[in-house]
C-alpha cells in the first residue's frame, strides 16, 4: 500500500460514511454470518479494511468486542464518530496499513474468534491472506466482488472501444481457494448479488474513472475530455448518481 492509496480512500470516506449499518435479514453478508453462527455474544471480532465502520459497528451489536483497522485516517475518523454517536463502547478503531503491520508486535496472533474482510484491497496476495488467518483462533470470512462495472465505466469502455477488455484480478477466488487448500483448510463459498446506489461528487468520480481507464489504455488529454463529457450525463447538482448490481462471493473457513 502507498500514501496515494490512503489519499484515495480518504477522498471516498464521506461516501462510505453515508452507507447504512447492515442488519441481519436485510444484508446478505450479515445474515450469512448469523446463520452460520460465526459470531456469538462472547465473540471477539477483527474487521480488516473496515472503512467507515459499518460492519464493525453491526458486529459490535451482537458480540463482546470488535477491532476495526483501515489505512485511511479519514475512514477511521468517520468510524470512530459513528460508533460514538451510537454509544458503542465495545468497539475500537486503529489506522494502520495491513501491508506493513506486524501482527506479533500488535499482539494480534490468534486473538480473535472471527476475522472479517469485506471488499477491501488489503487482502491481495498469499502473504496478506495468511496474516489475516493468523489473527483468528476460530474462523475467517473474506467477501469480494466477482467483477464490478458501474454503468459509467461500461459506457466509458464502449465509447473508447474498450468493451472487450477486462480488468485482471491478480488475486481471484480460485487463487484464494488454492492458497487456503494448500494450508489444509477447506473453505466454503456462497454467492449473492449486492445492490449499489452511489452518489459522489463529479471530481471524485472522475478521479476513479480515470484510474480505471488508465489500466486499459493511455490516458491522453483527449480521452480525459471525452470521459468528462460522458460523466456529465450521470451528474445532477454536482453529484454522479449510479445504481447497479454487483455479484459477490463470501469465502469462509475454520482455522483450527
Amino acid at each position: 500500500m502507498t500514501v496515494r492509496n490512503a489519499d484515495k480512500w480518504d477522498i471516498l470516506a464521506p461516501t462510505f460514511d453515508s452507507f447504512e449499518i447492515p442488519k441481519a435479514g436485510k444484508d446478505d453478508c450479515l445474515t450469512l454470518i448469523k446463520n452460520l453462527k460465526l459470531i456469538t455474544q462472547d465473540s471477539s471480532v477483527m474487521d480488516i479494511g473496515c472503512g467507515a465502520g459499518r460492519y464493525a459497528i453491526a458486529f459490535s451489536q451482537i458480540c463482546r468486542s470488535v477491532l476495526g483497522t483501515d489505512l485511511s485516517p479519514q475512514m477511521i475518523d468517520y468510524a470512530k464518530k459513528r460508533a460514538a454517536c451510537m454509544n458503542r463502547s465495545n468497539i475500537s478503531f486503529i489506522c494502520e496499513d495491513w501491508d506493513t503491520v506486524t501482527i506479533k508486535e500488535r499482539h494480534y496472533q490468534k486473538q480473535f474468534d472471527f476475522v472479517f474482510a469485506h471488499m477491501t484491497p488489503a487482502i491481495y496476495n498469499t502473504e496478506t491472506l495468511m496474516k489475516m488467518q493468523a489473527c483468528s483462533k476460530k474462523s475467517c470470512m473474506l467477501v469480494r466482488h466477482i467483477y464490478m462495472e458501474p454503468p459509467l465505466l461500461i459506457a466509458a469502455k464502449q465509447k473508447l472501444h474498450l468493451r472487450n477488455q477486462s480488468f485482471s484480478d491478480s488475486y481471484s477466488a480460485d487463487k484464494l481457494f488454492s492458497d487456503l487448500w494448500k494450508q489444509g483448510k477447506r473453505p466454503q463459498i456462497t454467492y449473492f448479488d449486492q445492490k449499489r446506489n452511489t452518489q459522489r461528487p463529479i471530481d471524485v468520480e472522475l478521479t476513479l474513472l480515470f484510474e480505471e481507464i488508465e489500466k486499459l489504455t493511455p490516458l491522453t488529454p483527449e480521452i480525459k475530455e471525452q470521459l468528462t463529457h460522458l460523466t456529465s450525463a450521470y451528474t445532477k447538482d454536482g453529484m454522479v448518481h449510479q445504481t447497479y448490481q454487483v455479484p459477490i462471493f463470501a469465502m469462509y473457513w475454520n482455522v483450527q
